[in-house]
């Protein structure tokens, strides 16, 4: 009977991570030039909120009125905020540090989402999901790097296809992603994201 549930709960398991997929469905290169500046650079306000980061803590502001500071993962001394970026709809920080992974909090620094290590480079894509890379490295330089979809509600990641076997520091506005690959080149892509018919 033990052995029949596992086998049930691998497959529903299996079953979701392969229950949707992440279509590329257009496509644009430009090399690299000096002070180049990206469609969507780390978003830091919305509307009346702004989130500023301070490296060692984080500050939320309204109006220009500072509202809220706080460190919500207890940072060592060694550990910086990192990535901090406010959501689309102006209501989750999504912020990294260097020794305890990617979380999301909310205006009052309480955490809703931990993603731990993995996933690097985050930024929203939209409320639903962040864009980062999983890479590798010699300790000196990439060795192998590629994007991914990350659905905050469940963890699942959708990897993102592309022809570069490396591919960095994506950033994410929906439909749209920009990247870059190591010989100084920006992609653009567009995404959509479909029920997988395999």
């Amino acid at each position: 009977m033990k052995r029949s549930l596992l086998i049930i709960c691998v497959l529903c398991f299996a079953f979701t991570l392969s229950a949707k997929r992440v279509v590329v469905t257009q496509k644009t290169s430009e090399p690299y030039k000096r002070n180049m500046t990206l469609n969507c650079e780390y978003k830091m306000q919305h509307k009346n909120v702004e989130i500023v980061n301070h490296l060692k803590y984080i500050e939320v502001k309204k109006r220009g009125e500072v509202v809220a500071s706080f460190d919500p993962v207890n940072i060592d001394r060694n550990s910086l905020y990192i990535w901090v970026e406010l959501s689309p709809n102006g209501k989750m920080i999504l912020f990294s540090t260097s020794d305890q992974g990617t979380f999301i909090c909310n205006l009052k620094g309480e955490i809703l989402y931990r993603f731990g290590k993995g996933v690097n480079a985050t930024n929203w894509w939209d409320n639903r999901y962040l864009i980062g890379m999983e890479d590798k490295d010699n300790g000196v330089e990439f060795i192998k790097s590629s994007l991914v979809l990350v659905d905050i509600k469940t963890g699942k990641k959708l990897p993102i296809v592309t022809d570069e076997y490396i591919s960095v520091y994506p950033c994410g506005l929906k439909p749209f992603v920009e990247y870059f690959t190591l010989d100084n080149t920006k992609h653009t892509i567009k995404l959509k994201i479909t029920k997988n018919t395999n």
